[in-house]
């Protein structure tokens, strides 16, 4: 877990108005396992199986985020502090008024106003610690909390494994940082139509190649 900053001049530029009396933002994360993708598939079955798995975690992950976030916004809210809860982009699928509250406010902005981690050239948030295995929500509030140092750079350097897997080119390989704004890293329509080419499948748009090709956080997984 990690507390921004937003009431900056470029992140109040950067988030919609309608969140501007908020003062802080908590990025909370929640590890997955590391979903490696093998060098060699022993045919569809292992890459279907190995997606749904994937699946699977994400969607375990999601509900116990969504407990975690009731609590939270609880205890806030008893303190006479407002707050807004912006649960997993996965839970957007379902429900309209959250799926509007991300072209909003991101979870990467909290993210990388808490320290916590950085826009990989994937377009995945990446933890120093954990890779991109985690799973994020939000909460908004004008609760008195310190914040955490904001993360201003890429730590991704000269690594393409992720550019160098995607089937459809659509990772640009482009290293993010703050003060270059708003930047695509990947290849918005190319990736939405890979993705939505995987729904007969496996029931919904999904991919995960390029989430399963980063390194970051290997080690620490095998550890735990």
């Amino acid at each position: 877990m990690g507390i921004g900053d937003i009431t900056g001049i470029e992140e109040k530029e950067a988030i919609s108005k309608e969140f501007h009396h908020y003062t802080r933002a908590v990025a909370i994360g929640m590890k997955l396992h590391k979903f490696k993708q093998p060098e060699k598939m022993n045919g569809e079955l292992d890459e279907h199986s190995l997606m749904l798995a994937y699946m699977k975690e994400n969607e375990d992950i999601t509900v116990k985020l969504g407990g975690l976030l009731q609590e939270a916004t609880k205890f806030l809210r008893k303190r006479k502090y407002r707050c807004m809860a912006i649960p997993p982009i996965a839970v957007a699928e379902e429900r309209k008024f959250i799926s509007a509250l991300y072209n909003l406010f991101s979870h990467k902005m909290a993210v990388t106003m808490s320290g916590l981690g950085w826009v990989g050239k994937n377009g995945m948030v990446i933890n120093g610690e954990y890779g991109p295995n985690l799973i994020w929500a939000t909460i908004l509030t004008d609760a008195k909390l310190t914040p955490s140092l904001p993360q201003l750079e890429s730590m991704c350097g000269e690594c393409k494994l992720c550019v160098i897997s995607c089937p459809v080119g659509a990772v640009l390989g482009i290293n993010w940082s703050r003060a270059r704004g708003k930047l695509e890293v990947i290849d918005l329509e190319k990736c939405s139509s890979f993705m939505s080419e995987n729904s007969d499948k496996y029931g919904r748009p999904v991919c995960g190649i390029c989430f399963m090709a980063c390194p970051m956080g290997a080690k620490k997984t095998r550890k735990g």
